[in-house]
């Protein structure tokens, strides 16, 4: 059978419905009542702390344990050399991660400040676990440490991290990690045919998530059934389940699968999946292990200082060239990456119609902390959308236009997108010029744009505006088993089971609307049921990378549509007797189910709408012997095609553009933004105010990357120097003014309605916004990231 979501017929109940969505969360959240995984106080609970490393990169040569083990209340230490954890690793966590190296739970060697690392202390109370860290006794051996990424990449460099084990074969001795190449077309035929070459320099800071609630896991026994409360992204139970040998003793499972039980309270402190990263995984594994040692007695593993150790996967050097000709056809790109991922990977060759792109990448190990894809994506959108400003800027051209003049799919121009679409199904729509169009309007932009730093204002600061574009993600149909929910219908409502964390992002909303208009129920007739897992037989995509409405809706979807019909096949037939009691006549007899609908949980014969029962009257009585529980796969696409011959890949279609104003003080170097506008394309919209939030949300995260955010070190002791929101400047609504968020549907995505994602995607691609619009205002480039006042003053000379 054909499965081509995009095509399916949307409810005419969904619009009017959207207005009606109410967050099932809000209660408990508001009034303070929502548990979260720092919440959670278990009967006889100890807790536990780790041990944190005052230095870059030091090595345990000694250590003395008696006056903490001496200490009242004092329950386990765990040592990095006991049996029981010695060879504990992880390799799971993440991309970056899982692809690349593998890490042991409780190492020797501390890997960067702050680190966590050698010994564990439980306790009665957290206080007790913070005196007794204090009266341990360490004999230290510090080590050189690297905080450049150029000079650990050097032959010569002293090794670091030496218990970190190299997992990706392109890994050389003594820190390189992962070495890449990614090409598209040829580069310098692409260069030769260009009127101008172009080459620039780009520096990112380390940036982090500064998440309000740090890392915590809570474990407990019974018996050889093992409890966990994560606060997590995913699920765990491959990290807990599964044996390994990567290291020189093999890593046994900690649990059976199904002894296994996990909850997944209210998370905080997200920005695109912080619980994910880096440790998450291990930490788990540790509080797991903890908790066996303390027999049958709870454990909570507490990390405090958690929101700071991990960096962004754009922190980097990307040494970039670029080709165009005169009227801003991009010709050729080339970018080479010192840092954790290559650039040339994603948005420009999927978003553009540029036939000859090379990425080369570099990554070596430094003692920072390790990095991960929070707000994915940042990699990849500040050297497009600075390679646009910068081209724009030297052909003296709109750069709204050079987007257009340069917007495709895998190199392919418009015109061939447009006859890809026709050719399965979509609508024919140009996406980035309707975000455009929109984003223009909405600012002024055909009025107020003029050429570098030739705006005064009144109040003696210049005026700029900052224009970025780039594909909208994610646009891919699930493929089986990737989110498997189950919908089941009970006193005439529809619950909605599957494991997933809630943090905050509302795709529940948009979940449910989903399972309600398919199925003919009223929006508050759905329920749904999370944060717990039944050895996840049922779960939803976990959130991250914009994934979650695509594939939780399309899944949920096919699922109503069985229960819908399966409730018309209920009001057709006799009525179950209870007990011994004969069946009884059907509520619509002598009428097949076709004759009739559901709409606001009524079912209705469709030629006498007054003939009608409500849902729970219809679909009650056969609970006992055929109940409705739905859990259908995703289906697999098959047979798109292009230009008529078989073509299986799925492209970007849908395009996001977002716009700022700017007045720059060319005395201070201060930027102050006065208007910011949001265009997404998300395919089909199943929530507003969701996405409204993550438009809101995202602008004033990627704002603070863009502007604010970086870690300090020291440079003689490598230790951190901001590891709080003092030091740290994350964005906050204060700092910037209300954002317009505005929202285009064009279908053009390959789930459910044609849908895409939202919620990675502003706080990504705005994370560079800063860059064009001071450019705008004063004539000059501000290439390296966050573009503080010291660096705005230092690009005009002023110090």
């Amino acid at each position: 059978m054909e499965y081509r979501p995009w095509t399916w017929e949307i409810p005419k109940t969904t619009t009017d419905m959207q207005h009606k969505i109410n967050r099932q969360d809000a209660f408990e959240r508001v009034s303070g009542q929502a548990v979260f995984t720092r919440d959670v106080d278990l009967p006889g609970m100890l807790y536990a702390k780790i041990l944190l490393s005052p230095y870059a990169h030091a090595r345990i040569k000694s250590i003395d344990t008696s006056k903490a083990e001496a200490l009242v209340g004092v329950r386990d230490i765990l040592k990095y050399d006991d049996p029981d954890i010695e060879f504990d690793n992880e390799t799971l966590p993440g991309f970056e991660v899982s692809r690349n190296y593998n890490l042991l739970t409780l190492p020797r060697t501390s890997e960067f400040y702050s680190h966590p690392m050698g010994v564990v202390v439980v306790a009665d109370t957290e206080e007790i676990c913070d005196r007794a860290l204090r009266l341990l006794k360490i004999e230290w051996e510090e080590r050189p440490f690297i905080l450049d990424m150029e000079e650990s990449l050097k032959p010569d460099a002293p090794k670091i991290m030496p218990e970190v084990k190299f997992t990706n074969r392109s890994a050389k001795e003594p820190n390189t990690v992962l070495t890449d190449r990614q090409q598209f077309g040829d580069v310098e035929k692409g260069f030769a045919e260009a009127d101008k070459v172009i080459e620039y320099t780009i520096t990112r800071a380390r940036n982090t998530p500064a998440g309000v609630e740090p890392i915590v896991c809570v474990a407990q026994w019974r018996g050889d059934f093992l409890d966990v409360w994560v606060h997590h992204q995913d699920l765990p139970q491959a990290a807990l389940t599964t044996p390994n040998t990567v290291r020189e003793k093999p890593r046994s499972p900690l649990v059976e699968w199904t002894k296994l039980t996990v909850t997944m309270p209210y998370q905080g402190s997200w920005y695109g999946g912080f619980s994910w990263l880096s440790y998450s995984y291990a930490f788990i594994r540790l509080t797991a292990i903890l908790a066996k040692r303390a027999a049958g007695k709870p454990v909570k593993l507490l990390w405090d200082e958690s929101g700071y150790y991990c960096g962004g996967d754009d922190a980097g050097t990307y040494k970039c060239k670029v080709g165009a000709k005169k009227d801003g056809t991009i010709t050729a790109v080339q970018w080479h990456m010192l840092g954790i991922r290559n650039p040339a990977m994603e948005k420009s060759h999927v978003a553009t119609k540029i036939p000859n792109i090379l990425g080369t990448q570099e990554w070596a190990l430094i003692n920072k902390g390790h990095s991960m894809c929070f707000r994915h994506g940042t990699h990849t959108c500040c050297p497009h959308n600075v390679m646009f400003a910068r081209v724009a800027a030297e052909m003296g051209l709109d750069p709204t236009e050079v987007a257009l003049k340069n917007d495709g799919c895998n190199g392919h121009d418009w015109e061939w997108v447009t006859r890809y679409q026709k050719e399965n199904g979509f609508p024919q729509r140009w996406s980035l010029k309707e975000v455009i169009d929109k984003g223009k309007k909405a600012i002024d932009w055909d009025k107020k744009w003029h050429p570098p730093g030739t705006k005064k204002l009144a109040n003696g600061k210049m005026h700029g505006l900052g224009f970025i574009h780039v594909n909208e993600w994610h646009w891919h149909a699930p493929i089986p088993g990737i989110s498997f929910a189950c919908v089941t219908l009970r006193n005439g409502k529809a619950a909605i089971i599957a494991a997933r964390c809630d943090m905050g992002v509302d795709t529940e909303s948009g979940a449910r609307l989903a399972v309600a208009s398919e199925a003919g129920l009223k929006y508050e007739d759905t329920v749904i049921q999370e944060r717990r897992s039944d050895n996840t037989n049922y779960h939803f995509w976990q959130p991250g990378g914009s994934f979650g409405t695509g594939y939780i809706t399309t899944q949920l979807i096919l699922a109503a549509r069985e229960l819908k019909k399966k409730i018309l096949e209920y009001a057709t037939i006799p009525k179950p007797g209870l007990y011994t009691s004969p069946a009884q006549p059907p509520h619509f007899p002598n009428r097949k189910p076709e004759a009739l609908d559901i709409k606001d949980s009524m079912v209705f014969e469709k030629a006498n709408p007054s003939n009608r029962k409500t849902v729970r009257e219809v679909a009650d009585a056969f609970w006992a012997i055929d109940p409705p529980i739905f859990h259908p796969p995703a289906g697999t696409l098959y047979g798109l095609t292009s230009d008529g011959k078989p073509d299986s890949e799925l492209y970007a279609m849908a395009r996001q553009a977002h716009f700022i104003e700017v007045e720059v003080d060319v005395e201070t170097g201060i930027v102050g933004v006065t208007n910011i506008v949001c265009v997404n394309d998300v395919g089909h919209l199943f929530n507003p105010e969701g996405a409204y939030a993550q438009q809101y949300g995202g602008a004033v995260m990627g704002l603070g990357r863009s502007g604010t955010e970086e870690h300090v070190f020291c440079p003689k002791t490598g230790v951190a120097l901001n590891y709080d929101l003092i030091g740290y400047h994350i964005g906050t609504m204060n700092d910037y003014p209300d954002v317009q968020c505005l929202i285009n549907e064009s279908h053009l995505g390959y789930a459910a309605y044609g849908a895409y994602g939202i919620g990675e995607n502003i706080g990504a691609s705005m994370s560079g916004v800063t860059v064009s619009a001071i450019f705008n205002a004063t004539g000059k480039w501000v290439l390296d990231y966050p573009t503080t006042p010291e660096r705005v003053l230092k690009a005009l000379g002023k110090i």
